[in-house]
């Protein structure tokens, strides 16, 4: 699925009533409604339907720089292992100023809507009757409704997990009425994500159905139960350590057989993409004509971006929008010094990213002369050759790590402490056996006994400034009652800069604001006030 063209269907989507009645016959431009019905009359439709459903990632991972940037902001600052290379990010590093008007919370509410919108789009189109007819292949309408279900999911977890209270849109919006809609209770919307991927799970193939060279990177049965491990692990840290959930949890890990743990390196690197560990990833591209990282992806292959953002950890000029980031110094002290993993999540050179990004640049002052490394490591990373901002890299967005370390967690609350331990040493044997020339390191040992301190502790070393991972890890460990995040110092957080200026609190820091922007749209919003604390 590498290098799609996107046909932006869903601007086809809205009335011309009124224009068409005032030209002339003889244009015969048929209605909006005729267009739209008249897109899927084909497999091949229906196949770019569902890619557009793919590509609304490119708006959350490219470099969006006239559109704020992206969301890595949001998903790497607010966290203990990424810093920002001076104190200018206050909201989301220090908390202080964090509200409704942060304009990276607009831009991760608005990408992640528009992916639900596209896939609900998607998933009632495909029950109407003449684009049923339209499928030949046996079977691929039901994989085609399992991928927008996955992929609806995986927006879902996201909103709840930042939001909680954010509306639960489940059909197609045909009015301004339908689109005032009451904010979402409790655990509606992760319950709505995990009945979605249980679906999802059934209908989807196995990774083997896809065509390599046609299709790799497509979602496939397990990464449903690895979603469905995330979601469910979730709902139990937030839903009083529920042995129902982590027993849930452990039920969908044991049905993913095919992936195993692979080299740590090859996770980043943009040659071992959709590698045996990939159970989920962002399918980075490059524009036909070329990367305009000023343009989001429904401007189309010709010139939209297609493309994922890293120079937030660089001093290529593409990072004005985000600065530059790097690993605090927890971080940096949490690594053992022989630990294979250390040097690909940070090192002490930079990426020559003005010339041959195969070869190390100078070490550079900012973090103790570190750089973040996970997918800028010369020899491993690629951007495209005109402006040099967007990379082909793909996003690692679900690697199978991250589900053992879950399934760890799980087991060990289930009272299956042997599994626990067993999930945990398999990720530090495969940390050992990664070093560069083929050699096993002595570090990291084999555990002996496994307890949560252990296995949190894990997830912060193999998991470091992967999006979204760290921030999520604490907030509902501290609802599971695991750590307590009330009394963390802003030292805790990795944050190194005055301290007075941090302002982390319970429970106001613990989800971010309803954007501003919803608030004022929609009334029901507003009438249920915003999460607490803004």
């Amino acid at each position: 699925m590498k290098k799609y063209n996107i046909f932006n269907l869903f601007l086809l989507i809205g009335g011309m009533w009124g224009l068409l009645a005032s030209c002339s016959s003889e244009l015969d431009i048929k209605p909006t409604a005729e267009l739209e019905s008249e897109f899927f009359d084909s497999e091949f439709r229906l196949h770019e339907g569902i890619t557009a459903c793919y590509a609304s990632l490119c708006n959350m991972y490219g470099a969006l720089l006239e559109d704020g940037y992206g969301v890595h902001e949001l998903l790497l600052l607010p966290a203990d292992d990424v810093t920002h290379q001076d104190a200018s990010r206050p909201n989301l590093e220090a908390f202080s100023g964090l509200s409704s008007s942060t304009g990276a919370l607009l831009t991760a509410w608005q990408r992640l809507y528009q992916m639900v919108y596209r896939c609900i789009f998607f998933l009632e189109k495909i029950e109407e009757e003449e684009v049923i007819a339209v499928y030949t292949t046996d079977g691929l309408r039901d994989i085609h409704r399992g991928e927008a279900l996955f992929l609806r999911s995986w927006a879902f977890y996201r909103l709840w997990d930042l939001f909680r209270k954010a509306p639960l849109q489940d059909k197609r919006i045909r009015s301004i009425e339908e689109g005032i809609l009451p904010p979402s209770k409790d655990f509606e919307m992760l319950d709505k994500a995990i009945e979605s991927l249980e679906t999802a799970a059934t209908l989807l193939p196995d990774e083997s159905y896809w065509k390599p060279e046609t299709d790799r990177g497509r979602v496939f049965n397990e990464s449903a139960y690895g979603l469905l491990v995330k979601c469910y692990v979730l709902r139990a840290r937030y839903n009083n350590k529920s042995t129902e959930d982590y027993a849930k949890a452990i039920q969908s890990f044991e049905k993913i057989r095919t992936r195993r743990l692979v080299h740590f390196a090859e996770n980043f690197d943009y040659r071992f993409e959709n590698n045996e560990e990939s159970l989920f990833e962002f399918q980075a591209s490059h524009a036909n004509d070329q990367e305009n990282a000023w343009l989001d992806n429904n401007f189309g292959g010709g010139v939209g971006q297609m493309g994922a953002f890293y120079h937030y950890s660089t001093d290529h000029w593409g990072n004005y929008g985000t600065g530059i980031y790097g690993p605090t110094k927890k971080l940096r002290d949490a690594f053992d010094e022989a630990d294979p993993r250390k040097g690909y999540t940070f090192a002490n050179y930079t990426t020559d990213i003005y010339g041959d990004v195969n070869i190390p640049g100078a070490p550079w002052e900012k973090f103790e002369g570190y750089q973040l490394m996970k997918y800028v490591t010369p020899g491993r990373c690629w951007f495209e050759s005109i402006w040099g901002i967007n990379s082909t890299n793909n996003t690692r967005l679900i690697r199978y790590a991250d589900i053992k370390l879950l399934a760890a967690e799980a087991y060990l609350q289930t009272g299956n402490s042997a599994k626990a331990l067993q999930q945990v040493n398999e990720v530090r044997d495969r940390a050992r056996r990664s070093t560069e020339d083929g050699s096993v390191s002595d570090v990291p040992a084999d555990l002996a006994t496994i307890s949560m301190d252990a296995i949190m502790h894990e997830r912060f070393i193999e998991l470091a400034a992967e999006e979204g991972i760290r921030w999520t890890d604490l907030r509902s460990w501290h609802a599971a009652g695991y750590i307590n995040l009330s009394t963390w110092t802003a030292t805790d957080f990795g944050y190194e800069y005055t301290a007075s200026d941090f302002g982390f609190e319970v429970p106001t820091h613990l989800l971010f604001p309803i954007p501003q922007a919803e608030m004022n749209a929609n009334p029901l919003m507003m009438a249920s006030g915003n999460n607490p604390g803004y």
